[in-house]
């Protein structure tokens, strides 16, 4: 049986992966920091869609937690015989404020969380994918933030780019290999991560609903798209890179301002 590979499961677009891959019959191995929302939701797409989905609680920002992921990813599969043929670095962190005034700490938790984990675990998936020899997919969500430097975002910008051109390296390093990467890159989605980020919603402009924005990017990845942007407007947005730095800058910190304001108690 083939299995996928989930972090950040317990919320937002990782949740919304794990239902709608289950719905395509894959049994899961959800990763994320909270036990009893993981074994939740783990045990609903179980009874829902008769798959095996395993809960693994674990702090991805914490590299010891993290060396040891994949060890009990393989006893998971062992047991079940199963064989890992989808991998999807969803977990990610960011907060919405002026690099300077961040806490240096939860900077560097976002740098281990959304570069030196989905890097680790990369690696790892493609050990998998070169032994079994089988059609592989491994999807990492970046984001617009990470083809579009975004003000106020310095430093999510920065690992989200990361992301980009990590995968498009990766596509072409594996292009005569049976493995696919895609580096899905959303705009602003209704998701808890609003809430963690600092960020209030004003305006719902160009905001895209979690299960859309999924069910586009679980397409692209089956299609092999090594890129990828959901939504016409955020597809129109990137060619603001095509002006001058400073103009752009200035519009795309007014874009995000029509939408979003910062929350009066948002702390990390």
């Amino acid at each position: 049986m083939t299995t996928a590979l989930i972090t950040g499961a317990s919320s937002g677009l990782g949740e919304d992966i794990a239902k709608q891959l289950a719905e395509r019959g894959l049994n899961l191995i959800l990763v994320a920091r909270r036990q009893a929302q993981l074994e939740a939701l783990a045990s609903s797409l179980a009874d829902a869609h008769g798959i095996t989905a395993t809960p693994l609680a674990c702090d991805l920002s914490d590299r010891t937690a993290l060396n040891g992921l994949m060890a009990q990813v393989d006893t998971v599969l062992a047991a079940g015989g199963d064989t890992l043929t989808v991998l999807v670095n969803n977990a990610g962190t960011g907060f919405w404020a002026a690099f300077a005034d961040q806490d240096l700490a939860g900077v560097q938790r976002d740098i281990d969380l959304n570069v030196t984990a989905l890097t680790t675990l990369s690696h790892g998936f493609l050990q998998h994918a070169r032994a079994h020899g089988q059609r592989s997919y491994l999807m990492n969500v970046a984001s617009l933030a990470g083809i579009l430097p975004t003000p106020r975002y310095a430093a999510y910008s920065g690992t989200k780019g990361y992301v980009r051109f990590f995968s498009e390296v990766l596509d072409y390093e594996l292009r005569d290999s049976p493995i696919s990467v895609t580096a899905a890159c959303p705009g602003v989605v209704m998701t808890p991560f609003l809430d963690s980020a600092g960020q209030n919603v004003k305006k719902q402009t160009g905001i895209m609903t979690s299960p859309e924005v999924v069910r586009r990017c679980i397409n692209a990845m089956y299609a092999g798209k090594v890129v990828y942007v959901p939504g016409l407007l955020n597809k129109f947005a990137i060619y603001t890179n095509l002006l001058p730095r400073r103009l752009r800058g200035w519009l795309l910190e007014r874009s995000m301002l029509v939408s979003v304001e910062a929350r009066p108690d948002a702390s990390r």
